[in-house]
């Protein structure tokens, strides 16, 4: 258990855990992006066979990920947690003035005890020791603070003031929150999914996380920007059934889910695959419409042209045509002319540059062509939506934990604590030990404050006295 409770080897499973986040973070993951990790395996074959021995594409799911973070919410109920609270956070208590015991003995070691705070004041007045101690508790309590292990007797009396006694929590709380999230973490790596569901539009698909589910796209609305195709905006017109049932429909957008039963449906991407409804040719002064695979007669002449394929972002891999990806950022069709039996090598035509065309020959291998006497003109792509489908039950459990972490930081680095040893001697001497959170100098101002008033409450003698201990400053 001695390995578990030690600082270094927390500090050790912290960084592995960084680390690995940091992996998951570079590499593409199989829930949220599987067309990703499909375009790394062929890119890098060997290296992915490599990395997927260790899970790494679906890292936050692997049982080496999730006992790591199990690991560490043990040490830290372990380090942190073991003992009783509230402990003294991150800042250090001198020892109390007083404990459950006979009072002449303290009183006895007073000075050895106000010999370790930081600041100390000694003043006396002509008062009884009684009165003296009564009206030092009014003040203090007066000035906001808590008193605390009082004792009296005949050899005098001592208390302990304290303000901001919160802050004592601070650290405490902030580590009951870590061990919060880490849970809601695991919650979600053991019962929890995450999975891209792309649909086409008016189409459907499975939910493979949820048996039975179908998500149906009835309607992908996108709008660009003006002469791009890059998306301004887009969203799906969105139903979900299980069987016969309708669990489900809404319009969803980015940052919109449709929720059912904690399940969320996001509209998380959009892209084109090698499908399109139509694609305009231009000949001439002439327009010929064609839907895919389905040839069109070319007007006044005995030829007839067919499109079957289209790739969204048209790049020559190896010499054949390819695409760079699912955005229509170089579209490129194919097409083939035809007379009568008699089929000529396809052609790529760009809509985003006429005059470029590609004539592939029977291997595939792609050269360049002499500008056509046609262009593509216009494409009616059938697009696809990119529904993330994901389920987090340690959601609530994360957001409470992360509630119970902004208390916590309040509490130790907002909270000014501070605390004040009063000893009433029945001579009329009256000694005050102070120490504060934030250090002397923070504090300094205040303390020389508190007991000018002091001493006038008092009604103290001329040789008042405010010191510091510059070895209690240094370690408390």
């Amino acid at each position: 258990m001695k390995i578990f409770r030690s600082v270094r080897f927390n500090i050790f499973l912290g960084l592995l855990i960084a680390l690995g986040s940091a992996v998951g973070t570079f590499l593409p993951q199989i829930p949220d992006a599987p067309e990703k990790v499909s375009a790394y395996q062929f890119a890098h074959p060997e290296i992915y066979r490599a990395l997927a021995v260790f899970g790494l594409f679906d890292l936050y799911h692997t049982w080496w990920f999730m006992g790591m973070l199990g690991l560490m919410a043990f040490d830290i109920v372990l380090c942190k947690l073991w003992n009783k609270p509230p402990d003294h956070g991150i800042i250090a208590l001198p020892p109390e003035l007083t404990r459950e015991a006979e009072i002449e003995r303290h009183l006895a070691q007073k000075e050895a005890a106000l010999r370790l705070k930081p600041f100390r004041a000694d003043l006396t007045t002509e008062m009884p020791a009684g009165e003296a101690r009564n009206k030092a508790r009014a003040f203090f309590e007066g000035a906001g603070f808590h008193l605390s292990h009082e004792l009296a007797g005949q050899a005098g009396a001592s208390f302990i003031a304290t303000k901001h006694r919160a802050q004592r929590w601070g650290s405490y709380t902030a580590h009951i929150a870590l061990v919060v999230i880490l849970l809601g973490a695991l919650i979600k790596g053991l019962w929890g999914f995450t999975e891209m569901v792309p649909v086409l539009e008016g189409r459907s698909r499975a939910v493979m996380s949820k048996p039975g589910w179908q998500v149906f796209v009835d309607k992908f609305t996108i709008k660009y920007y003006d002469g791009t195709y890059e998306p301004k905006s887009y969203s799906s017109v969105l139903r979900v059934e299980n069987g016969s049932t309708v669990l489900g429909e809404k319009t969803i957008g980015v940052n919109d889910p449709l929720d059912i039963g904690g399940v969320r449906f996001y509209q998380a991407s959009w892209g084109a695959g090698g499908m399109f409804r139509s694609v305009t040719l231009k000949i001439g002064e002439h327009f010929l419409q064609l839907p895919q695979r389905t040839p069109g007669k070319i007007e006044g002449t005995p030829f007839t042209v067919a499109a079957d394929m289209l790739l969204p972002s048209f790049r020559i891999t190896n010499g054949q045509a390819d695409s760079d990806g699912l955005d229509l950022k170089n579209p490129a069709v194919r097409f083939t002319f035809m007379l009568g039996a008699h089929k000529t090598s396809p052609l790529w035509l760009f809509e985003n540059d006429p005059k470029m065309c590609m004539v592939e020959d029977a291997d595939g291998n792609l050269s360049r062509a002499p500008v056509p006497p046609f262009q593509l003109a216009d494409i009616d792509p059938v697009l696809f939506s990119g529904i993330q489908v994901a389920y987090d039950p340690g959601f609530k459990v994360v957001l409470t934990g992360s509630i119970l972490w902004l208390l916590g930081m309040i509490g130790t680095f907002y909270l000014h604590r501070r605390r004040l040893w009063v000893v009433v001697e029945p001579s009329g001497q009256v000694s005050v030990g102070g120490w504060s959170s934030r250090g002397t100098e923070e504090f300094s101002k205040e303390f020389d404050a508190l007991m000018h008033k002091l001493r006038a409450r008092l009604d103290a003698r001329d040789d008042f006295k405010i010191s510091r201990n510059p070895l209690a400053e240094v370690a408390p």
